[in-house]
Parts: C-alpha cells; sequence; structure tokens
C-alpha cells in the first residue's frame, strides 16, 4: 500500500519574503537603540570610574595624612588619560603612576569616544590636577565632563569635600546638574 502525502512542506517564496521583511524592519528598529543605550552606559561607567577614584582618593589622603591628586591629561582631546598620583613623577599618559588597591586611573583607549575635560586649573605641561587634601577630604572646587553623543554627565567636586555625579542631558534615572 503506498501513502499518498498531502504534497511537499516548506514555505512558500512569499511567506519567505514577509519574514525577511519583519525582520529587517525589526533591525531597522532596534539597531539605533542599542547604539544610543550603549552610548549612555560608556558615558555611566567613566563617570563612575572616576567618581571611585576620587573617593578612594579621599579616604586614602586622610589615612596617610599627605595630599593627593587625580591628574587629567589631555583635556578635551582624544586621547586624554587621568592618574592617580600619590608620590613620584607622573606627567604623562605613559608613566607608571601611583596606584591604590589596584586602580591606577584609565585611558581613552578603553572608552572609545568619550570626551573628558576637567575644569581646574590648567598647569603649564597640559596637566589638570584635582588635589585632595588630608584635612577632611577638602577637595579642588570644579568638575569634569563626560560626554559621548547627546549623553553627558558630570563629577562635581566643592572645596568642602563633597563629590556627586549628576547628568547635563539625556541621561535617565540621574539627578539634573
Amino acid at each position: 500500500m503506498v501513502m499518498q502525502g498531502k504534497g511537499s512542506r516548506g514555505f512558500t517564496l512569499i511567506e519567505l519574503m514577509v519574514a525577511t521583511l519583519v525582520v529587517a524592519l525589526l533591525l531597522v528598529v532596534a539597531i539605533p537603540s542599542y547604539q544610543s543605550l550603549r552610548q549612555e552606559q560608556l558615558v555611566r561607567a567613566v563617570t563612575q570610574a572616576i567618581y571611585t577614584d576620587v573617593m578612594l582618593l579621599k579616604s586614602e589622603a586622610i589615612k596617610r595624612n599627605q595630599t593627593l591628586n587625580l591628574l587629567i591629561f589631555n583635556s578635551g582631546t582624544s586621547n586624554w588619560c587621568y592618574r592617580i598620583h600619590i608620590d613620584g613623577s607622573c606627567t604623562s599618559c605613559a608613566d607608571a603612576c601611583s596606584s591604590i588597591e589596584g586602580r591606577k586611573g584609565v585611558d581613552a583607549g578603553e572608552f572609545p569616544g568619550i570626551s573628558l575635560v576637567g575644569s581646574y586649573s590648567e598647569s603649564a605641561t597640559n596637566i589638570r590636577p584635582l588635589n585632595i587634601s588630608p584635612r577632611r577630604g577638602t577637595l579642588t572646587a570644579g568638575n569634569i565632563a563626560i560626554t559621548l553623543g547627546s549623553y553627558a554627565m558630570q563629577v562635581k567636586t566643592n572645596n568642602v569635600g563633597r563629590v556627586r555625579t549628576c547628568a547635563v542631558s539625556s541621561v535617565s534615572g540621574v539627578t539634573a546638574c
């Protein structure tokens, strides 16, 4: 006895084209949203890294009873970096500067596209130091602005030792500056 089937099974060309069109439309909508989310998360990550390092330096300055520095090199350029400075010579991103608990600072290469600008007074060698005093962890007043695309945040410091982060624009869930 031979069984007769219903014919060949599968998708028609029209069904495949409709499925491909639906996938293409989803990608057109999803890719820009993903890129936007990625930019926002990069700005948040750099801001959090700076905030963490400043707070670490504050506690370390009090513990050591000595003034410590967060040095910002090449502020406003694409090859910025910042370094933790305790002792020795730290004059560029290439120097082997100090570290505390394994943290030495951050390079622009770790966060592509991020712009970092410090408002602290620039020295003759293009270094913007954030000085942290051992006296109650007081700081140089100013801010460090972090930007990528339409996303911008700041790490704000004041001369009585307060450090906070805020959103300049477009960062959801963060207090505005």
